[in-house]
Parts: C-alpha cells; sequence; structure tokens
C-alpha cells in the first residue's frame, strides 16, 4: 500500500501490540480455545467409535476407510473456502457459521445407516470444523499484544489435542451405556451451545472492521477497551481516523503470491504437506508397525498413546516456548529433532522403552510443529489475506494428510521392512526443517522490509 495507508496499520498495530492482557482479552482466547478443543474432538471422533459402528452394521473394519478420510477431505475444502470468506465477510461471521455446520454434521452422523451417509456427514462435519480453524487462528493472532502473540496462538491451536484427548476418555462410557450414536450428538449439541455462546461473547476482528470500513464505531470500542487508552490518546486517534485504503474484499487471492510471496507461500505449502503426512501416517500405521516389528500388541498400544500424549504436550511447551523463541527457529528445530528421533525408531530398536520414548517424542516434535505451523504461517501474511494463507496452507496440507495412510498401507503391502519404512519417515521430516530455515531467511527479510520506512 501507498500513501497513508501504511502509518494507519502502524498505528492500528502499535495501540494492538502495546495493550496489556485485559478481560477482554481472556474472553476472546477462551472462547477460541473451547471452539478448538471440540473441533478436536469432533474430527477425532470416528477413530474412536468404528469399533462399535463395525459390530453394530455387521461390518469388517477395514470397509470404513473411506469414511474416516472423509472428514479430512472436508477439511482441505473447508479450510481453503473459510480462509477467503474470513477475509471476505469477516473472521468470526465466517468462523461461527463454520462451526454450526461442523455441529449439524456430528448430529447428522449418529442418524447415518450406511457408509455412504456416513461419508456423506463426516465430510460435512470435517468442512465446518476445518473452516473454524484460520479463522480462530486470525483472530487470536489479531487480538492479541505482540510479546504474547506466539505463545496465545500456538495454545489456542494445540486445544486441539486437548479435543481428541477428551473424545478417548469418553468413548467407553458412552458408547457402552447409550450406544455410539450417543458421541455424535455430544459433538454436535456441545458446539452448538458454545456456538451460541460465542455469538454473544466473542467480537469481530478489530483489524478487518477497520480495514472493510464496515463499523467504526465498533472498532472504536473495542480498540478502546483492548488498550485502556483515553479516547483523546493521540496513538489511538491516529488509529481510528486513519484514510482507508482498498477494503480487504477487494484484496485478490494472487497476492499470496506478489513479492517475497512468491517463494513463501509455496514453500509453507510443502511443510505443510509433509507436517500433516508425518501426523496422520504415524496416527494410523504406529501400533501396526510396531507390532509388525516384533513388540507386543500391548507395547504398540502403549506407544501409540505416548504418541498422542507427547503431542498434547507438544502443543503446550511449544506455546510457552514460542514467546522466548522465533517461529520459524522453533519449527526448524522441531523437524531437525523429529527426523532423528524417526530415524532411532527405525533403525532397529526392541526395548520397551525405548519404543514409549520415541513414539513420545516423535508426537512431541511432529505434533507440536504442527501447531506452531499455523501460528507462523499467520505471521507471514498482512491482515486483508491472513485467514486465506492460513487457510489454503491447512487445505493444501491435508493432501498429505489423505495420502500418508494410504501410501503407509501400500509399503507394508509391498513386504517394506518395518525399520525401513520408520526411516522413510525421517524423510519429509528433513525437508520440512530445511524448507523453515529457507522461509526463516525470507520471512527475516520481508520483515525487515515491511518495517522500512
Amino acid at each position: 500500500m501507498a500513501g497513508g495507508a501504511p502509518a494507519a496499520d502502524d498505528s492500528v498495530s502499535a495501540v494492538i501490540d502495546q495493550a496489556p492482557l485485559g478481560r477482554l482479552h481472556w474472553r476472546i482466547f477462551l472462547m477460541c480455545a473451547a471452539i478448538m478443543t471440540l473441533d478436536g474432538f469432533d474430527l477425532g471422533l470416528l477413530g474412536f467409535v468404528v469399533p462399535a459402528i463395525s459390530a453394530d452394521w455387521g461390518l469388517p473394519p477395514s470397509s470404513f476407510g473411506f469414511a474416516l478420510s472423509a472428514s479430512l477431505i472436508g477439511v482441505a475444502f473447508g479450510s481453503a473456502i473459510a480462509g477467503w470468506m474470513g477475509d471476505r465477510f469477516g473472521r468470526r461471521t465466517t468462523l461461527l457459521w463454520m462451526f454450526v455446520i461442523g455441529a449439524v454434521g456430528s448430529l447428522l452422523t449418529a442418524f447415518a445407516t450406511d457408509l455412504t451417509t456416513l461419508s456423506a456427514f463426516r465430510f460435512i462435519t470435517g468442512f465446518g470444523m476445518g473452516g473454524t480453524i484460520p479463522n480462530v487462528i486470525s483472530l487470536v493472532n489479531e487480538f492479541s499484544p505482540k510479546r504474547r502473540r506466539p505463545f496465545l496462538v500456538v495454545l489456542v491451536y494445540s486445544m486441539a489435542a486437548i479435543g481428541s484427548v477428551f473424545a478417548s476418555l469418553l468413548a467407553t462410557p458412552l458408547i457402552g451405556r447409550f450406544g455410539w450414536e450417543s458421541m455424535f450428538v455430544v459433538g454436535g449439541a456441545l458446539p452448538l451451545v458454545i456456538g451460541a455462546v460465542a455469538f454473544f461473547l466473542l467480537p469481530e476482528s478489530v483489524r478487518f472492521l477497520i480495514a472493510s470500513g464496515r463499523d467504526p464505531a465498533r472498532a472504536a470500542e473495542l480498540l478502546q477497551r483492548l488498550s485502556g487508552r483515553s479516547a483523546e490518546d493521540e496513538l489511538l486517534r491516529r488509529a481510528l481516523t486513519v484514510q482507508q485504503g482498498a477494503a480487504a474484499a477487494a484484496v485478490p487471492s494472487t497476492q499470496l503470491f506478489v513479492g517475497w510471496l512468491q517463494w513463501v507461500t509455496p514453500m509453507l505449502w510443502v511443510v505443510f504437506i509433509g507436517t500433516q503426512a508425518l501426523v496422520f501416517f504415524n496416527s494410523s500405521w504406529l501400533p501396526t508397525l510396531l507390532k509388525q516389528g516384533g513388540f507386543s500388541i500391548d507395547v504398540a498400544i502403549y506407544a501409540t498413546g505416548l504418541f498422542h500424549f507427547g503431542s498434547v504436550f507438544g502443543g503446550l511447551i511449544t506455546s510457552w516456548l514460542a514467546s522466548r523463541v522465533p517461529l520459524s527457529r522453533l519449527l526448524a528445530l522441531m523437524y531437525l529433532f523429529a527426523t532423528i528421533s524417526l530415524l532411532l525408531l527405525g533403525s532397529g530398536v526392541r526395548s520397551d522403552l525405548a519404543a514409549y520414548t520415541l513414539a513420545f517424542f516423535v508426537g512431541f516434535t511432529v505434533v507440536g510443529a504442527s501447531f506452531c505451523l499455523g501460528a507462523f504461517t499467520s505471521t507471514c501474511y498482512p491482515d486483508a489475506l491472513r485467514a486465506r494463507g492460513v487457510g489454503w496452507g491447512l487445505g493444501i496440507g491435508r493432501i498429505g494428510s489423505i495420502a500418508s495412510p494410504l501410501l503407509g498401507g501400500a509399503a507394508i503391502a509391498a513386504g517394506m521392512s518395518v525399520d525401513s519404512i520408520i526411516s522413510t519417515l525421517a524423510l519429509p521430516a528433513a525437508v520440512c526443517c530445511v524448507v523453515m530455515v529457507l522461509v526463516s531467511r525470507l520471512h527475516a527479510a520481508g520483515t525487515a522490509r515491511r518495517a522500512a520506512p
């Protein structure tokens, strides 16, 4: 942008960045954390329910492969479309609509009678829940003071892992007493309740309100509440009396590939694909591979549990580290340690303790990196492109989450050794590490150019 627009953006950023954390901040963060928790709950739900549906319908578990992938396909489309919608119609509006769509999809799943309807309803669930993610990340990013932004974005995003844990804890008692349908009823009812609360408590992004010129009075009120500044404060007045440039809605998606972003955007997509491939490959095949590698079924299950347990710790600890280490460097380190952990796990270890420890660190690094990646991506794009930048990255990344379980099955069927398969996983982790080192340098250079007068 030229003329006065950069100064305007600088004024708004300065007000938000310098604001102390207050009640409005925490209300926004808690609402977004609750939404992400239920997002993780619903997206991970079917995996815990397949055994019960399989027994009820008299079908082998292997026949549910497409149904399990349907929600991931929905996430791919939902993330990309909702990213554009968030930049066009507002983060809050898009988030709430998508959250309701996901909730309705979950409720409908309780009434599925065959694989076709089950897959269709899971696609709807994934579409809606996937669409909430880029807008949650954008909202938290745009309301957070600069010094706390990495911590808060990563922490809120990592709540999806907590949602999956809740689903695993509720599955046995709920299914045993009320049937498998009850899990989807809970997965639909809770988002509707939280969505209704969010309708009243969750505000629209100040940056979006100002950039689009839709509600200057509301933007002024929110900025004043966020900052605690008086209406006469010079910085606050500059932020609210700016000349509006092109509205956010008028910025075309081709801007994702302009300037330094022409390199950063496709490189980030590579990292998204590699990260999602690692997460979903291990989630899908780790217990099978460990069992075929000579471990008992109990050890294989416990090791997989530690993989998921490590992902929770990875999200929480990386959120703490994110305020102390630049996100791009933190990501490169996480992928480096993931590479080492996978190489060690595929080196022929036969100790139960080694399997537990390495599985934990694979979950910690791989899933922890996935939480940081969305937060870092949100810092690479200007306000008018932020939701699209994150949404497209998440959507493109689903190529990895959909393809990797299929490739794992093909590798096993082809007779590849367990150690070879696990060691091969170190390759995408290493690629992600190298790409993030390059992105880190481009990001630093691009940020310096934007900050230059």
